[in-house]
């Protein structure tokens, strides 16, 4: 049973890793705990970590904000006002009124706004605290997944995820923590104070990050703008995504290893190749085993669903990156163009379950032919973005011919049923059963942790994955110190004193530094700590 109420692996002294880069120490517990907070996000389910000491929760779905969820040990009226409140958001994320589906979906036509995140706060040793905020994945409603194929970058940042970012962003000042306020004796406490604070290395605060999927992209994106823009120092925040796709163009940051942020992938999992180009942090890789597929995978096993796994996988193993998947789709959109539009809407279906294609259809109202051109051109236009260079149509040709071989041999419904376990069953994270190992990711936080590789990108075009040896110090490839995290993770250098013939002596003063406060009107967005008089 994991502990959810033990903070302190979230917070321990940075390290060298293998390419000695300083970053937050790669602890088993914080990393089985961020997989239990970014599988709870899912359905908002925060009993437990209530009953373990976390509290003033806020949830955002879809830009609103729901607090005041108590545990159940407060009075009966409060446990009632929870309940309703839980209910509520629960509905919300399932989108179960298909008007309201309908009216979602012509929202993200010009800006995605399906932003769904869980916030709280726990007491730490010495004074401390933890801000936990996790970011949901893609939920299941139709316009949950426009985001996702938003993928032209704006300022080198894959567009879908930045507003997502944005979103939760305009929200910061709202979210507010009502009970740690009144254990510190202060007026009010938001999001907004705690950020500010965390520019500073004394900061009270550590803020640490979670999420699956989409989630796990938003988080990169988040930390990034926080460091890069806002100033929050990086020795105060730590994030552990699962199944995160790349956020970022190979020329967009100088170091994308240098944030403190890790991301495990299930090396069978086609989510982490796509996205952008980079992901931001480091990427820990598990090899996929058999004993993790017969745990974890329910994909049929018979003997023609196992042989048409393995002639689709010929395909995938294409699927590097993000421009070679996009290559690789638009091969199978061309292959499908060759079809009537009925057997395109039974292929579309058939991926139903992952891609609700056949519902976008239904509610853009177009035939499937002229939607399956629209999803061409755009994904043209994704690949000149993020790529930087036009599409190399020779070989999305021998893509194409690939795929049409093998459709030619299974057909083209049992090729996207192969697709579809193909691209479902390598990235859970929530579990079918009471046991908390059922899904690969949760198996790979509780089993699998030793055998997790090390790999960081490295800047470039196109930019380039090290893969490290787990002895620390000895990198496979030299690595420039990261301009980001140790620049700010070391102290400054001396002041050299003039001799006092050169220089007149300045009269000497208390140079001890003010703590910051919270207090409102005590540190302003902007303002430096000043010298106590």
């Amino acid at each position: 049973m994991i502990d959810l109420s033990n903070v302190t692996p979230l917070m321990g002294a940075w390290e060298s890793d293998p390419w000695g880069k300083l970053r937050p120490p790669l602890s088993v517990e914080a990393v089985q705990m961020s997989a239990m907070l970014a599988k709870a996000t899912y359905s908002m389910d925060v009993q437990r970590w209530l009953q373990a000491g976390w509290r003033d929760v806020t949830i955002q779905v879809d830009g609103d904000l729901t607090d005041g969820i108590e545990s159940s040990e407060k009075s009966p009226v409060q446990k009632l006002a929870s309940a309703w409140k839980m209910y509520r958001v629960r509905q919300r994320i399932k989108g179960t009124n298909p008007l309201e589906q309908v009216f979602g979906a012509l929202r993200q036509r010009e800006k995605s706004d399906t932003g769904k995140a869980l916030v709280m706060i726990h007491p730490a040793p010495l004074g401390r605290y933890v801000v936990a905020i996790s970011f949901m994945g893609t939920g299941g409603r139709l316009h949950d997944w426009f985001s996702n194929f938003r993928m032209t970058s704006e300022g080198g940042v894959h567009k879908g995820f930045l507003q997502l970012t944005q979103q939760f962003e305009d929200n910061e000042e709202d979210i507010d923590f009502p009970e740690t306020a009144q254990e510190l004796g202060l007026e009010k406490l938001t999001l907004g104070h705690i950020l500010q604070e965390m520019k500073h290395p004394n900061s009270r605060f550590v803020l640490w990050l979670s999420g699956h999927s989409q989630g796990a992209a938003v988080m990169q994106v988040y930390t990034h703008r926080k460091i890069m823009e806002d100033g929050v120092l990086p020795r105060n925040m730590v994030g552990y995504g699962f199944a995160a796709p790349s956020v970022m163009t190979g020329l967009a940051v100088d170091d994308p290893a240098a944030y403190p942020l890790y991301h495990v992938q299930n090396s069978e999992d086609l989510v982490p190749r796509m996205g952008a180009e980079v992901h931001l942090g480091m990427c820990l890789v598990y090899p996929t085993t058999e004993a993790l597929r017969r745990r974890c995978y329910t994909w049929d096993t018979d003997e023609a669903s196992c042989r048409n796994r393995q002639l689709l996988a010929r395909v995938l193993r294409h699927m590097t990156d993000t421009p070679s998947s996009i290559e690789v789709t638009m091969a199978y959109l061309n292959v499908l163009g060759g079809y009537t539009s009925g057997d395109m809407v039974e292929a579309l279906g058939a991926l139903g379950a992952r891609l609700p294609v056949k519902s976008l259809a239904a509610a853009a109202d177009e035939r499937v032919d002229a939607l399956l051109r629209t999803a061409s051109r755009h994904m043209a236009s994704a690949y000149a973005s993020i790529a930087g260079k036009p599409m190399d149509m020779a070989r999305v040709a021998e893509y194409q011919a690939e795929i049409s071989e093998i459709i030619g041999e299974i057909g083209l419904k049992a090729y996207s049923a192969a697709l579809l376990e193909w691209l479902n069953q390598p990235h859970r994270i929530s579990c079918r059963t009471e046991a908390e190992d059922d899904s690969p990711y949760m198996y790979i936080a509780l089993n699998g942790m030793d055998d997790l590789v090390p790999m960081i990108w490295l800047s470039g075009r196109p930019p380039r994955m090290a893969k490290a040896t787990h002895e620390v110090g000895h990198p496979i490839m030299e690595v420039e110190q990261s301009e980001l995290l140790n620049r700010r993770m070391t102290a400054p250098p001396r002041r050299v004193h003039r001799h006092p013939r050169y220089a007149t002596p300045r009269r000497r003063t208390d140079t001890r530094h003010k703590t910051p406060t919270l207090e409102p009107g005590a540190l302003k967005p902007g303002e430096r700590i000043v010298h106590v008089k």
